[in-house]
């Protein structure tokens, strides 16, 4: 069965537009993203913003086989979208990632 992970990390105040527009980017680019989830072995990543007491956060999402795997093998910046997604989630987030606690994760077998 998948792992699963969701993670939350704050936005620097100013910078929401540009990760905005830098994951407006990656769905331009979606083979590119494709090639790099293949890679890692993941099979989902989706990303949300929030806020929450003043603060704005990105929220990932992610489903993979293995996650430290995939952690492993995304931080080896492989592809060249690798080393742009992490440049610019360095340059609009601060702080650390926060992982939520999974309490619960269902799959539909029929429909996998």
């Amino acid at each position: 069965m998948a792992e699963v992970k969701l993670a939350r990390r704050r936005i620097e105040p100013g910078k929401e537009a540009r990760l905005r527009s830098w994951f407006d980017e990656l769905a331009d680019r979606q083979s590119a993203v494709v090639e790099t989830l293949e890679h890692e072995g993941v099979y989902t990543e989706t990303a949300f913003v929030g806020a929450v007491d003043g603060a704005t956060y990105l929220y990932l999402y992610m489903e993979a086989e293995r996650l430290d795997t995939a952690e492993a093998a995304g931080e080896e910046e492989r592809y060249e979208i690798d080393e742009e997604h992490h440049a610019v989630l360095q340059e609009t987030l601060a702080g650390e990632w926060e992982v939520l606690d999974t309490i619960g994760h269902f799959v539909n077998p029929s429909l996998r």
